[in-house]
């Protein structure tokens, strides 16, 4: 992947906020939730044109190749509009076709978003680690069940994780095909994800074996590395509102940021967001240099894990310094509260991503003491 300069970044980053200014009115917001596919068309087509769904797919397939760090960006900007969720599935979906070695075709139809494929492969809660999946492949078709697809309402063709006779497969197989069958579920911010039931559904290998495992895991280590800048987005904004509302909200005749103990407690906060913050920069920085998966692996989980942790934080201190104000429908701040309760749970919670970080992490402490 080629490395983004400077003078890149800051035009990516003003792209995406000036999108985010022009999108982010809370009333649309809310008239969204709970819809499908749960964003605007014109967001979709607007990703397009800016060239993001291109960001990270190769060169030679109509795509920029520029990498995790660009992405982070767009996702980090996105938190300004709570319109990531295409971002993300379209993302993680590329990713997948891109480690596969799928067609340059396919791939220039992600970029454009002619084509919207999306990744099926949880098949129970647990999002950071891979287990054999229980889903079959057999003479050319799938059978077994997915949930928690992000951007199934809007797809076009599914990308399925399965068992078949030499391990684990990547198929590809269209939406509505006869034997499939797809419902939706809403996460707290009202987004949908989906559920497919699949019933010996035509499908078109793309990778097998070693090579499909290594895909799907590099393409959801990079895109939990994308979730967790979205939280640093909404971080910062939650962050602000905060600073912002201590500063107006008037209790016994002075502003509340007056009092020493409120004063104390936004402090440990800003703490916490200054080092996420610098966790953040310096992992994504890092990231698209990296070549080993175990290395790529451990430093997403050690990425998503502390912005988790700060992003849950932040919120339950902002709530109560919000004199719990934040929890009602008609406060902005319950949007990005919604929008981190989404997020934390997808492609593993902390928990999960601190049990990853250490299965990783034992065999290559033992590579590196030349154990084995």
């Amino acid at each position: 992947m080629a490395s983004m300069d400077a003078d890149t970044a800051a035009l990516l980053r003003e792209a995406v906020g000036k999108h985010a200014d022009r999108t982010g009115d809370g009333r649309a917001v809310r008239s969204r939730r709970n819809t499908l596919p749960g964003y605007a068309p014109e967001t979709l087509a607007a990703m397009a044109e800016q060239g993001w769904l291109a960001l990270a797919l190769p060169e030679d397939a109509g795509g920029l190749g520029l990498g995790v760090s660009a992405a982070g960006i767009v996702a980090e900007g996105l938190a300004g509009c709570f319109g990531a969720d295409p971002f993300h599935s379209l993302f993680l979906a590329g990713r997948v076709l891109t480690h596969a070695g799928a067609a340059a075709e396919l791939l220039a139809a992600l970029a454009t978003g002619k084509t919207l494929p999306a990744l099926a492969w949880q098949e129970n809660p647990q999002g950071a680690r891979l287990n054999p999946p229980a889903t079959r492949y057999s003479a050319g078709r799938v059978t077994g069940q997915k949930a928690w697809i992000v951007g199934a309402a809007g797809a076009t063709h599914f990308i399925v994780s399965a068992s078949g006779p030499d391990g684990l497969v990547l198929v590809l197989a269209e939406a509505g095909a006869s034997g499939s069958q797809l419902s939706q579920a809403f996460r707290p911010d009202g987004s949908p994800m989906g559920r497919l039931v699949l019933d010996g559904v035509p499908g078109e290998v793309l990778a097998c074996g070693e090579v499909a495992e290594s895909a799907l895991r590099a393409a959801l280590d990079e895109t939990s590395v994308l979730v967790a800048a979205e939280l640093m987005g909404h971080i910062d904004r939650m962050m602000a509102m905060v600073i912002e509302h201590m500063k107006t909200r008037r209790q016994f005749g002075r502003p509340i940021g007056a009092f020493q103990a409120l004063q104390h407690r936004a402090a440990d906060m800003f703490v916490h967001q200054r080092l996420a913050r610098a966790v953040l920069e310096a992992g994504l920085t890092r990231f698209d240099s990296l070549s080993d998966r175990v290395a790529r692996g451990m430093q997403s989980a050690r990425l998503r894990a502390r912005l988790n942790d700060t992003a849950q934080l932040v919120m339950r201190e902002s709530i109560q310094l919000f004199g719990a104000m934040g929890i009602t429908d008609e406060n902005d701040l319950s949007l990005h509260v919604k929008r981190c309760l989404s997020l934390i749970g997808w492609l593993g919670s902390s928990v999960e991503l601190r049990g990853y970080y250490m299965d990783l992490a034992g065999p290559a402490r033992q590579a590196a003491d030349g154990r084995i």
